[in-house]
């Protein structure tokens, strides 16, 4: 029950999913690939200016993800159990939630989202199911 208490810690998967978030959209904004990959999002060919509201929708859509990227690092770094596991859920439970209702709704008017299950999308999946399992476990921890 230690190793599975120890393994389940709230602040080290908070950390993990913050670092994943914030890396991964900081480098897909910096390096240009969340406008290059915009186009690919979606179900038929793009005109000029659909294209371009694509990679605006990519470039918010990135943003939102790396804000909450950083929240959820500062929840993992700054705050005690049990705030920090209450807290965490929530985060962890917006973060995840509002991006499954994003791609749900888009879906509606023709976004396709990432194409194939690859270790990327596991990993994307896994870490923050693990996160939110880790912050229920320790939701009436003592200091």
């Amino acid at each position: 029950m230690e190793l599975v208490g120890r393994i389940l810690n709230s602040r080290l998967w908070l950390i993990i999913m913050g670092l994943m978030l914030t890396a991964f959209m900081l480098i897909g904004l910096v390096s240009g690939q969340v406008v290059d990959g915009a186009a690919t999002f979606w179900n038929r060919e793009l005109t000029e200016n659909e294209l371009n509201m694509a990679a605006v929708i990519e470039i918010v859509w990135s943003a939102h993800v790396l804000g909450m990227g950083i929240m959820i690092l500062g929840i993992g770094l700054f705050a005690a159990d049990p705030v920090r596991a209450r807290v965490g859920a929530v985060a962890v439970l917006a973060a995840m939630g509002s991006q499954f209702l994003a791609a749900i709704w888009s879906a509606n008017f023709g976004y396709a989202g990432a194409n194939g299950f690859n270790a990327f999308a596991v990993l994307i999946m896994v870490v923050p199911l693990i996160t939110l399992i880790s912050c229920f476990s320790k939701l009436n921890a003592r200091r």
